[in-house]
C-alpha cells in the first residue's frame, strides 16, 4: 500500500480531533509549501537554500507530509561541499511534485 501524503492519525492527535482546526491548519500548511517551494532556488547561496528547505521541512513534518519532509531534510544536505546545483534541480523537480500531490490531497480533505 502507498504511503499517505497527509498522515491523518498524526494531524488528528496535533489538532485533537477538531475539524475546523485541522482544515485551518491544512490551509495553513498549503499556502506555506507553495511560499518555501517557491524560494528554493538551485542557484541560492547555500543559507537561504538550507532555510527554505528547512522551512518547509517543518511546516510538513507539522501535518504529517513525511514524504515532502523528507526530500526537504535530504535538499538541506546539498550546501558547502555537499553542494551539487544538478541534484538541486533534481531534488527541486522531485520536491515539485510531491508538493503538488500533497496540495491536492490538502485539497480534497479540505473538500470532505
Amino acid at each position: 500500500m502507498a504511503q499517505q501524503l497527509i498522515d491523518l492519525d498524526h494531524l488528528n492527535r496535533y489538532v485533537a480531533g477538531d475539524r475546523s482546526l485541522r482544515d485551518e491548519i491544512l490551509a495553513i500548511f498549503e499556502e506555506q509549501a507553495e511560499m518555501w517551494t517557491r524560494m528554493l532556488d538551485p542557484q541560492a547561496e547555500d543559507t537561504a537554500w538550507r532555510d527554505a528547505a528547512h522551512a518547509l521541512k517543518g511546516a510538513s513534518r507539522g501535518v504529517g507530509a513525511w514524504e515532502v519532509g523528507h526530500i526537504c531534510q535530504a535538499a538541506e544536505h546539498l550546501i558547502g561541499e555537499q553542494r551539487d546545483d544538478a541534484e538541486r534541480i533534481r531534488m527541486l523537480k522531485s520536491l515539485q511534485g510531491k508538493v503538488r500531490e500533497t496540495i491536492a490531497e490538502v485539497r480534497r480533505l479540505r473538500d470532505l
